[in-house]
């Protein structure tokens, strides 16, 4: 429900979602249905997939178009008549299209960093806050709703130590599938893990640093490793209170098996011989992958029993001093499950729609006039208001986290 603190503006916002792939189709999906939407285009380059992105969503108010969005002369035409720009697609493009919406005078959003190009991001506020724009960083699951958690705490605590993330995950077939884009998650496997320590970013080799951590039921004390994500990078520049220490560590079959694949080498993009024929590993173990799961092999896959279940958790550890005394504080999110998202997305993944969902709020909230302030930043600058209305629409869409503090 939008907060009685924020002008409400219904029905006047078209939003142009760049990639087709499994978060952009939720985020269309999710959109078509809100009241404040008058119009979402899934752009991409491929119009297959533009397409089933718009059958996807079945909304009368979302259309589909091809798109490049390294053509900026066809990008600015696109945008006429936008008052949004999403980027669903790879983070590599994310600076060029916060110019390309700062030129067009139109908000932005993107889901995950490009990270070389997080500080040129930033360096944009002052362009967006002059025009009364927002220009959203980093709006998925984790970074995304991540980010709104720690800040929740670090306000609740008086001075801040450390903030720990943990992830994990667990998948039920009968044989490989991939929620994820294969490509992208290897980038994030194979680039050394940022950890934010004593005032400064280091990296740490990938893999390392392993610890068992006891994530809430189903999953219990799970192992897992340092991973390179976006938070370390952010929350170090913005949340303050003499936070010493950030890292992201993360669990899974998945993030084993690509620890494994490393070692043997099959991330190199150094080509090896075999036999008379040269052969990069990386792009062999990306061709062997299967592709992240469409909508429509979803459903089938769930129906033949190939595919049984997903789920996941995040959890967000804050440790600080209150009132002179020494506190914990943990938001920790189980779930949904894939079989449960069917209920209210069917052809949805347990990842696309943590992801596609906690995205779509952030760009609803922008429509009803319920995100401050204005200018670039990532989701932990967001004030006090837009951060309890953005909680209280995660508890409406299934994705409420429960904290406990010790």
């Amino acid at each position: 429900m939008p907060s009685a603190a924020f002008p409400v503006t219904v029905g006047r916002m078209r939003v142009l979602i760049l990639g087709s792939g499994a978060q952009g189709a939720v985020m269309a999906h999710y959109l078509g249905r809100s009241d404040a939407i008058d119009e979402v285009v899934c752009a991409d380059v491929s119009k297959p997939r533009a397409d089933t992105a718009r059958r996807f969503a079945a909304s009368r108010k979302v259309k589909s178009t091809v798109l490049d969005a390294s053509k900026r002369r066809e990008l600015s035409r696109a945008l006429r008549g936008m008052d949004m720009l999403v980027n669903a697609a790879l983070p590599r493009f994310n600076l060029p299209l916060t110019k390309a919406a700062l030129d067009a005078s139109v908000h932005y959003q993107d889901l995950a960093a490009d990270y070389p190009m997080i500080d040129s991001q930033l360096r944009l506020s002052k362009g967006f806050a002059r025009k009364g724009r927002i220009g959203l960083m980093q709006c998925g699951g984790s970074p995304g709703i991540t980010n709104v958690l720690a800040r929740e705490a670090v306000e609740s605590l008086d001075t801040v130590d450390s903030v720990k993330l943990r992830l994990t995950s667990r998948i039920e077939s009968t044989r490989p599938v991939s929620l994820w884009s294969v490509a992208v998650a290897l980038d994030d496997m194979e680039e050394p893990p940022a950890v934010f320590r004593d005032g400064r970013v280091v990296r740490v080799p990938p893999f390392s640093d392993e610890e068992v951590f006891d994530f809430p039921p189903p999953f219990g004390l799970q192992p897992v490793l340092q991973h390179m994500h976006e938070e370390p990078l952010t929350f170090g520049k913005f949340l303050g209170k003499g936070l010493r220490y950030v890292d992201l560590k993360m669990g899974g079959h998945h993030v084993y098996q690509m620890k494994e694949a490393m070692a043997l080498g099959l991330l190199s993009r150094k080509p090896v011989k075999v036999g008379k024929t040269a052969v990069v590993p990386r792009a062999l173990l990306i061709a062997l992958s299967p592709p992240a799961l469409a909508p429509d092999q979803v459903t089938k896959l769930l129906r033949s029993g190939i595919l049984h279940d997903a789920t996941g958790c995040h959890v967000v550890q804050v440790e600080g001093t209150k009132g002179g005394s020494r506190r914990v504080l943990r938001y920790a999110s189980v779930g949904p499950s894939l079989r449960a998202v069917q209920e209210w997305i069917p052809g949805a993944t347990n990842m696309s729609y943590r992801v596609g969902v906690g995205a779509a709020i952030f760009v609803e909230m922008v429509a009803r006039g319920q995100v401050k302030p204005t200018g670039v930043y990532p989701p932990e600058c967001l004030d006090d208001s837009s951060r309890s209305v953005y909680l209280e629409e995660l508890r409406a869409n299934h994705l409420a986290p429960e904290l406990t503090e010790r």
